[in-house]
């Protein structure tokens, strides 16, 4: 069957954000929510606690060091956990102004920044460490190549000051190392923005083909239904037109009815926009039989709804609408047999055939629905059992009893 549940309406799923496994804080504030696979990186500041021991600054700039130190990692855990649940990558756009693409950006650059600063009066040119930091609030808050754009600024600027203090003097012992090695962790960085791109734009464009189905669908369902509703109308209200003089009160019948049907394929089309509602196979067959029955069609139907698994009533329901909709127009059949089994729908016709006429709409939409829920629909024509005209010679054609080659259907479900 279809991925739709029935009786259920489709709802509007939100917009996923780059982490959607995200954890939260147990009993902690919304607004407090982390995201622990960024803040993992937050462990790499643990080797700046030696350096900061090791430095020769004085006491307080050690202590105003450990202070920056902490308040940055802190920093950083709310502002890239905050980040994650906003981001949408898939509907950045470019920006009128560059500053306007900055914004998002600003707050944790310059928060970040004041506490890089007061770490650097103790661990010196260590503070290089701070930049892949740096360079993920600019990736994941930005269009992917803007983020590119700062990020090689920043490791450029980092290099440039890395080549200006080995000019200068030989430098701290492992300077070179930490600068290449935090250098290297951003391209980490830049690689985990680019996937997170990737990832953002399967999800809208899954989205995009589940809108467009969905739309096809309900496009099917409404076709399905007025093709039907509108056909059954048609040979009710010319029953009526030929009764209106001979016989006024089964006119006025035939009229009520024709009331009655335009507000229950009203109600129908309704209920299939707003997914509410599925067809039920035992009112089909009812309603198949009267269209029959009004178009003076010998119909005979054979099996019930009930020997159908429950799963299989609502495809077979759209097969059996089809069918009828097909012989009451096109077909100028006298006799039509519908057979339903557990998987199995043959509707059979003693009509003109399809005498090589290219499938319709309806026929394309029914077979897609079969297929989609792996079924098949087989068209044979004439049809391999001939079913004779109850009365003679009928506007079905020249085979015997007055009979058309016929068409039969078998939907496998």
């Amino acid at each position: 069957m279809s991925g739709r549940t029935p009786g259920q309406a489709p709802t509007s799923s939100p917009e996923p954000s780059w982490r959607d496994w995200r954890a939260t804080w147990p009993g902690a504030p919304g607004w407090l929510g982390v995201d622990w696979e960024a803040s993992i990186w937050i462990g790499f500041l643990l080797p700046m606690i030696a350096f900061l021991l090791a430095s020769r600054a004085s006491l307080w700039a050690k202590i105003l060091g450990a202070c920056g130190l902490a308040a940055f990692a802190v920093i950083y855990v709310i502002e890239v956990s905050l980040i994650a649940k906003r981001a949408n990558f898939a509907r950045l756009a470019p920006a009128s102004r560059p500053r306007e693409e900055f914004a998002p950006a600003i707050r944790p650059l310059v928060l970040l920044g004041l506490c890089a600063v007061a770490s650097t009066i103790a661990i010196t040119w260590y503070s290089t460490v701070f930049l892949p930091y740096f360079c993920a609030i600019v990736l994941f808050t930005t269009r992917l190549r803007t983020g590119l754009m700062a990020s090689a600024g920043m490791c450029l600027a980092a290099l440039a000051a890395l080549a200006v203090i080995l000019a200068v003097g030989p430098g701290e012992p492992g300077l070179v190392y930490m600068t290449l090695g935090c250098i290297t962790s951003s391209g980490f960085v830049v690689l985990s923005r680019f996937f997170a791109e990737q990832e953002a734009q399967r999800a809208r464009q899954a989205r995009a083909e589940a809108a467009m189905a969905e739309r096809e669908e309900i496009g099917r369902d409404v076709h399905d239904i007025l093709g039907h509703s509108l056909t059954v109308l048609t040979l009710k209200a010319e029953v009526a037109q030929r009764l209106l003089r001979r016989d006024p009160e089964a006119a006025e019948r035939e009229l009520a009815e024709v009331i009655d049907l335009s507000r229950a394929a009203l109600a129908d089309v309704r209920a299939t926009a707003t997914r509410l509602r599925t067809p039920d196979l035992a009112s089909q067959i009812e309603s198949s039989r009267t269209a029959f029955a009004a178009a003076g069609i010998d119909a005979e139907f054979t099996g019930r709804p009930e020997d159908l698994p429950l799963g299989q009533r609502e495809l077979a329901s759209w097969a059996l609408r089809e069918a009828t909709t097909n012989i009451l127009r096109h077909a100028g059949a006298t006799a039509v047999r519908v057979a339903l089994s557990p998987g199995r729908v043959v509707v059979a016709d003693n009509g003109r055939g399809l005498n090589g006429a290219p499938e319709g709409n309806g026929l394309r939409g029914l077979r897609k629905r079969v297929e989609t829920s792996g079924g098949e629909v087989r068209l044979v024509s004439p049809a391999p059992h001939p079913i004779p005209s109850p009365g003679g010679a009928g506007p079905g054609g020249a085979g015997p009893g007055g009979a058309g080659p016929g068409t039969e259907m078998e939907v496998l479900l």
